[in-house]
């Protein structure tokens, strides 16, 4: 996500402006409040996201738990999301993490494709964005995971 805060991201009237605009046009009440559900759920994860980037290293295991939580929740809530607008569903799987990438910089690279699909303005089938945010929640715990791992590990 830059590197740095977008501020954007924590502006409201800019990001509900970037939720309502993933609206179809001419929807059906039902679609734009699933629509705006998850595109608002986005947004927060894209905020714990930048959260864990800047935060202090003894936050950072924290907002990578929230982060984790908060895709899984989502992914839970998908496939009745789609049903509800008669979009097919499929489990696609989230693209593979470069070797080497460490998962704090793989949750950088989710998080930039994430905010590329918000910022496109466009409506994004539910059955695209999941990997997405399943990719988002895997950089998360393996975060979680190599953090743990480096205080059991001193030398790691």
């Amino acid at each position: 996500m830059d590197g740095d805060r977008a501020p954007w991201l924590f502006d409201p009237s800019a990001t509900r402006a970037l939720v309502l605009a993933h609206r179809s046009p001419g929807g059906r009440p039902v679609e734009d409040v699933v629509s705006d559900v998850v595109w608002g759920d986005v947004v927060r994860l894209l905020r714990w996201a930048s959260a864990a980037a800047s935060a202090p290293p003894g936050l950072r295991a924290g907002t990578w738990w929230r982060l984790a939580a908060g895709c899984a929740a989502l992914l839970r809530r998908m496939p009745a999301l789609s049903a509800e607008i008669d979009q097919p569903w499929s489990v696609l799987p989230p693209e593979p993490a470069a070797a080497g990438v460490h998962p704090a910089q793989r949750i950088e690279e989710v998080a930039a494709r994430l905010t590329a699909l918000l910022r496109s303005g466009r409506p994004v089938a539910l059955r695209v964005l999941a990997p997405e945010v399943d990719a988002l929640g895997e950089a998360a715990v393996q975060a979680i995971a190599a953090s743990s791992l480096g205080s059991l590990h001193p030398d790691m």
